[in-house]
């Protein structure tokens, strides 16, 4: 008798919410946006994957190991579950694969698992197919379905592209496209190390003086620093010194009065910046110390990289994040280049044609549409397009009566703004005859521009970089520089080890 209640209780179980069959139909009502009744039983909905895929939680069971179900609906009106776990996910771009426990790839159609993935699974995106083998990639890793998987650098980004069986990597402004046999059978390389340059890392982070003191307060950097003679090399530091002055004390609102350090060799640099550390903690305390304590959260951590370097110029990546209270920290990035033969770092009033000014803002603004087509996925008509842009930084209330400190916070400023070209407060939208054309700079795949968060678009859209190929840019130019594109950067630049 025991033995025969032991197993009527075990079948209860087994057919409740926390033991749905596989492949068994069930009734169900979807009764509202997030909730889906099975059998009497009710579930909330997680996700829904196309037309006819559920993915649905039961709250009473979460402590099981299978609290999660993949439903499928079918025309007969019933739902099968196809796979339990204890957390499903949707992978981006498919309906035809699922993410099984962070781990596992599950084959929806053959019902089976693909493969398990050495990273996490939860954040893949269906790249395509290359002969049997299928491919995913997350934030920092693209994966093969039989397992093999390469990583992508810190500051680099893998899209989908129109073609197929090719994907294109993105570091910054600077991408290039690789298929995907390639990108299987790349092996990753030694860099070599650039002599020219110093690569120093250090934080400037305020040290607690006693237990009481609760902060994150300071800069750090993380820098290419010239290390030769040549006036390029100087006026890249002083560069490179001006622009860490400039963010870091900007947070302290506080840049204004103090000079930019010693930078006319290596050792003056890193001896400036030793006493910008000092400084930033002495200015900090006074503005923000109440008696004997410190707590604030205020950052600000800095990058800068060599990008290309050739007899005629040099470019330079600067890329900065800065935290001051608020809901994110501010990242910012540009490209800087110094023309070696004239003797001076460039923007547009000293490298594109008067007379081809407003052709050189034209092809600006069409770079900038397809990378603004992109970030919404659809292709906006050109009206539609500069009307956003044009009028995102104009403030949405009217500012008549508003002094100017109130009405300096409708806006976001940037302390590079006043040499990067952007003119800052402005209540009257742009047109396409005064759409300032900001951090003018040479890559070897063309001239680029760049336009902050907050400029021309929202913060979640990011950095905008207007990259002109200099086929079409070299006639608004007044020098050429596109017979260095042998620059550009290889496949080893995108990848690491893995």
């Amino acid at each position: 008798m025991k033995r025969q209640l032991f197993i009527i209780l075990i079948f209860t179980v087994l057919t409740g919410c926390n033991g749905l069959h596989v492949g068994v139909g069930l009734k169900g009502e979807i009764v509202d946006e997030d909730t889906i009744v099975l059998e009497g039983d009710t579930f909330t909905i997680q996700e829904r994957i196309g037309d006819s895929l559920l993915v649905v939680w039961n709250y009473e069971h979460s402590e099981d190991k299978t609290p999660c179900y993949l439903l499928k609906y079918e025309r007969n009106g019933f739902f099968y579950p196809q796979i339990g776990a204890t957390s499903i996910t949707s992978i981006g771009n498919t309906v035809n694969y699922v993410s099984i426990d962070d781990k596992d790839i599950y084959d929806i159609k053959t019902k089976k698992v693909l493969f398990s993935s050495p990273c996490s699974a939860s954040e893949f995106y269906y790249l395509g197919r290359w002969k049997n083998l299928h491919l995913f990639s997350s934030s920092d890793t693209i994966c093969f379905s039989d397992g093999k998987c390469i990583g992508l650098q810190d500051d680099v980004l893998c899209r989908k592209t129109k073609k197929d069986g090719v994907v294109a990597l993105m570091a910054g402004a600077q991408t290039t496209d690789v298929s995907f046999g390639d990108l299987y059978n790349a092996k990753k390389t030694e860099n070599t190390t650039d002599e020219s340059v110093e690569r120093w890392t250090k934080d400037y982070y305020i040290k607690p003086r006693s237990k009481f003191e609760r902060m994150e307060a300071g800069f750090s950097v993380d820098l290419d620093i010239p290390k030769g003679d040549m006036e390029s090399d100087k006026a890249i530091r002083e560069w490179m010194m001006a622009a860490i002055r400039d963010d870091a004390f900007y947070l302290l609102e506080n840049k204004g009065g103090i000079p930019v350090g010693k930078c006319g060799s290596l050792k003056d640099l890193l001896h400036s910046l030793d006493g910008y550390g000092v400084l930033w903690e002495k200015l900090c305390r006074a503005e923000n110390q109440i008696e004997d304590t410190l707590a604030v959260r205020m950052t600000c951590d800095i990058k800068v990289r060599k990008v290309a370097d050739s007899d005629d110029y040099a470019t330079y990546h600067y890329w900065a994040s800065l935290y001051n209270g608020g809901f994110h920290d501010l990242p910012r990035e540009y490209y800087i280049t110094y023309d070696k033969r004239r003797g001076e770092l460039l923007d547009v009033s000293n490298s594109v044609k008067t007379s081809m000014l407003q052709q050189f803002r034209h092809l600006t603004l069409e770079s900038l549409k397809k990378g603004y087509d992109f970030c919404y996925e659809k292709e906006s008509s050109w009206e539609d397009f500069t009307h956003s842009i044009f009028s995102f930084h104009c403030p949405v209330i009217d500012t008549g009566g508003v002094d100017d400190v109130m009405r300096s916070c409708l806006v976001h400023n940037y302390s590079c703004d006043d040499w990067a070209g952007w003119k800052g407060y402005n209540e009257k939208a742009f047109t396409e005859k005064d759409f300032p054309l900001t951090h003018f700079a040479v890559l070897p795949e063309g001239i680029i521009l760049t336009y902050h968060p907050y400029q021309i678009d929202c913060f979640a859209a990011g950095e905008y970089h207007a990259v002109i190929p200099f086929k079409d840019a070299n006639k608004c130019l007044l020098f050429d520089y596109s017979k260095h594109e042998d620059l550009k950067p290889k496949l080893e630049r995108f990848i690491k080890e893995f």
